[in-house]
């Protein structure tokens, strides 16, 4: 006979009992440590804890040293920029691109001006990050303009996931990862981590920037399409005597529109009344701070003491793929700015088995390592790790150590389409054939042929060669969502639904997908014309869901 007795009640009743019931918060303008620079050699931000603390971490025990376990602090924030309201604010006092006079900026600025619903999920999402990415470019000397790049990426969406298998804010592919050192495994997949992969993508654009003699316009187009096609296209450009900036460039498609996406984004943010918008203001002070917690440890333990929702904690650590953190590290999370310091008071005194909640577990007649792995979608290592290699004998009667609860997925892997705006790495592409004309093209598709040459470079009459891969783009012909008035943001009809590709994976049940995207199983059917119940893993579900949440992971 198998028992399973789980020590989470009892875990949860001791945090209760380290939190008490006090609601007294630290006074306003105590120094709060934010995480350090991944540039360190220039000055860091100071954060002021002006927030209420959650009640859980009011009265955690005052004799820890947990200034140790919170990011050690850098020098005060000295620059010019330190006393303005608004992030936004200090983006703009932050430019250096020219804003130069192009068609293709001009049909970006109108796109992106007409899908203000758009910009409002985009910088709502932004608000968490955006300052510690402005922050990161001003360290490194940067043009702050980049603070719009996951605009154009992702949406400023750490959960993105696209086609091709770019992941996190910064779209970071994973041979990018791979050079720049950002950990990706079972547990984790840091180019989501906001800390990461804000280091790796201004790493690689800083080098690109290098690269390309100083030339930043280069540099982002080789961001969005690699080095190597670039420097083609200088070399081809040089060979015909002709001018080897951005603009004279013969560059796919997709890099044609993306940096001008990138130059209109910045001309919005420059002057949000003059096209009829109004940006909600983004505070100018750090919203996390980074936190040693010594180990592993579960995420939901980490947002019962913080009194944060668990999906809060996920969106400061998009990075983690399962209910716990890894086993190797590193061992820190960003929390809640105002609760770095007594949070950290609090995870210092907890027990390892309040920490990760675990299961004494009594060898069965049938049971082995393997099994229980598979059952548990665990890694063997993991059981290892919980109990020695000399505790895994697995006799009949004996006892070994599991985690209590499920360290399963934390949010399914999706790829969110129709969500980035006017840029094309999510768009439809068309792959000619043998005699095929845009006409003909434009027929099957039901894009206007002007369109078609306009979004791929070329002439209404160009010949077409077969094997050429083209964009047929149909986000730009959508309508808008609303209209405006005086600069503010009318009554606005209700948003088309988005179209969302998930793929099933093991466990998954119709009912399980149904809860977690808030949509009924009838649906579920009817969208992907299902008659059973049965799944099976690597199965492609489609979902339309509502622009108003996010989803993905």
């Amino acid at each position: 006979m198998t028992v399973r007795a789980t020590l989470w009640p009892a875990c949860l009743c001791t945090l209760a009992s380290l939190a008490g019931c006090a609601t007294t918060a630290p006074p306003t303008g105590s120094d709060w440590p934010m995480v350090p620079s991944t540039a360190s050699s220039q000055p860091g931000p100071k954060a002021q804890a002006e927030t209420r603390i959650p009640s859980a971490l009011a009265a955690a025990a005052a004799e820890l040293d947990a200034d140790a376990l919170v990011t050690l602090p850098v020098p005060p924030d000295v620059t010019p920029y330190a006393d303005l309201p608004n992030v936004f604010d200090r983006i703009r006092l932050g430019y250096t691109l020219a804003d130069v006079s192009e068609p293709a900026i001009d049909r970006s600025v109108k796109f992106f001006a007409s899908k203000p619903e758009f910009l409002d999920r985009t910088f709502e999402r932004a608000e968490r990050y955006l300052y510690y990415v402005t922050r990161e470019l001003e360290t490194r000397h940067m043009p702050t303009e980049l603070a719009m790049l996951p605009v154009i990426e992702s949406a400023y969406n750490p959960y993105a996931f696209s086609r091709a298998r770019a992941a996190g804010i910064w779209q970071i592919i994973a041979p990018t990862a791979t050079r720049h050192q950002v950990r990706v495994n079972w547990w984790q997949d840091g180019r989501r981590d906001i800390v990461d992969s804000t280091r790796a993508a201004l790493d690689y654009l800083s080098e690109l920037n290098v690269m390309f003699d100083g030339d930043w316009l280069l540099a982002i187009a080789a961001y969005n399409c690699g080095e190597l096609n670039v420097q083609r296209a200088i070399e081809r450009n040089r060979r015909a005597h002709l001018p080897t900036d951005f603009w004279r460039l013969k560059l796919p498609g997709e890099t044609r529109g993306y940096v001008p996406a990138l130059l209109a984004m910045a001309r919005i943010v420059a002057n949000p009344e003059g096209y009829g918008l109004e940006f909600s203001p983004i505070a100018n002070k750090p919203f996390f701070a980074q936190v040693e917690v010594g180990g592993q440890i579960d995420l939901r333990v980490a947002a019962a003491i913080l009194g944060v929702s668990e999906d809060e904690l996920h969106a400061l650590n998009p990075a983690f793929n399962r209910w716990a953190t890894d086993p190797a590290g590193p061992h820190h999370l960003l929390v809640p700015a105002a609760a770095a310091k007594p949070f950290a008071e609090v995870v210092s005194s907890l027990t390892p088995d309040q920490r990760m909640p675990v299961e004494h577990y009594v060898i069965g007649p049938n049971d082995s390592i393997t099994k229980l792995a598979h059952q548990r979608d665990i890694p063997v290592e993991t059981i290892k790790e919980l109990n020695g290699v000399a505790a895994l004998d697995f006799l009949v009667g004996s006892e070994i150590l599991l985690p209590a609860m499920q360290i399963a997925p934390l949010r399914a892997g999706l790829v969110i389409e129709s969500e980035l705006g006017p840029r094309n790495r999510h768009a439809r592409a068309w792959v000619v054939k043998r005699g095929e004309t845009l006409a003909s093209i434009s027929r099957r598709t039901g894009v206007p042929i002007a369109e078609l040459a306009r979004l791929n470079g070329l002439g209404a009459k160009a010949r077409l060669h077969p094997g050429t891969r083209l964009i047929v783009d149909a986000t730009e012909r959508a309508r808008a969502s609303g209209r405006h008035k005086g600069g503010k943001l009318a009554a606005a009809a209700p948003a088309e639904p988005r179209r969302v590709s998930y793929v099933v994976r093991r466990g998954d049940t119709l009912h399980g997908i149904s809860r977690k995207f808030a949509v009924s199983i009838e649906k579920l059917r009817e969208w992907n014309r299902l008659t059973g119940s049965d799944l099976h893993k690597g199965q492609k579900l489609v979902l339309y869901l509502g622009r108003e949440q996010d989803y993905g992971g």
